[in-house]
């Protein structure tokens, strides 16, 4: 079992480790006091129970719970906090249950209890495509390992273009920029657009990818993406500020993402 606890207070995060140890819960425990670096380490991590405090900066406990089961359904959420006034509406997002703070030893134990007696629900195989901070992708919520630094950058390229094609000379114009169009470079290309191919059959998820002769793209109904879902709703809580944070040729759209919401 992994166990994760988030509280902007460092000595909150302590004390509840303390308490964990003391009633005798020995699983693994990794602690945040970053809501942001939560969401990180579940998107590429299988968190069974998280510990989640509710007053926070940045992202509030029970919208953090939310992107938690956005990203990992079988999370069992524990909200640990001083404020009795969110109940109701930690409930609403499937807690397992709510303990109030300073910890009581006995609470922490019967939340931990309760939260084994969860069973997991079936989850059905996904693809999610991360842009927001850095360019990942994800199958079930684990993160597809590319063998070719090259090859990933031309998927997230396809990503970028949101559904529009991409030539060879288009793609080895952004990959290889300011270099010569010749058999050299094409013969380079031709050996990255192998190795995505690969990679994504080896994850299973080949689909996402059209190849006719001399033009790429992607098919956008095959998965979700965090940059596409803000573009059909607008909704830019999910965006920090940077997009595809590897690539140069990404600030462009950074920048356009910052002007559609007004930043």
């Amino acid at each position: 079992m992994l166990i994760m606890a988030v509280d902007d207070e460092i000595l909150a995060l302590e004390d509840f480790e303390d308490t964990c140890r003391e009633v005798g819960i020995t699983d693994e425990i990794v602690k945040f006091n970053n809501p942001i670096e939560a969401l990180g380490f579940v998107a590429c991590n299988k968190v069974d129970i998280a510990f989640l405090d509710i007053e926070m900066p940045v992202i509030k406990g029970i919208e953090l719970a939310r992107r938690i089961k956005e990203t990992s359904k079988n999370t069992r959420i524990i909200f640990a906090t001083g404020y009795s006034d969110y109940a109701l509406e930690a409930f609403k997002v499937d807690a397992v249950d709510y303990v109030l703070k300073p910890y009581e030893p006995e609470r922490i134990s019967q939340a931990y209890a309760k939260a084994l007696l969860v069973k997991d629900v079936e989850v059905k195989s996904h693809i999610f495509i991360k842009t927001f901070g850095y360019f990942d992708v994800f199958v079930d919520g684990k993160s597809v390992s590319f063998s070719s630094a090259k090859s990933k950058e031309l998927l997230a390229l396809l990503i970028d273009r949101n559904g529009g094609t991409v030539s060879t000379e288009q793609a080895i114009q952004v990959l290889w920029e300011g270099r010569e169009y010749n058999e050299t470079v094409q013969s380079l290309f031709r050996k990255v657009l192998k190795s995505l191919r690969m990679t994504l059959e080896e994850a299973g998820i080949s689909e996402i990818l059209i190849d006719s002769r001399n033009q790429r793209s992607i098919d956008k109904t095959t998965f979700t993406c965090d940059y596409y879902e803000l573009l059909d709703t607008n909704d830019s809580s999910k965006f920090f500020g940077k997009y595809m944070e590897q690539y140069d040729w990404a600030k462009a759209t950074e920048s356009e993402i910052e002007k559609l919401i007004g930043r």
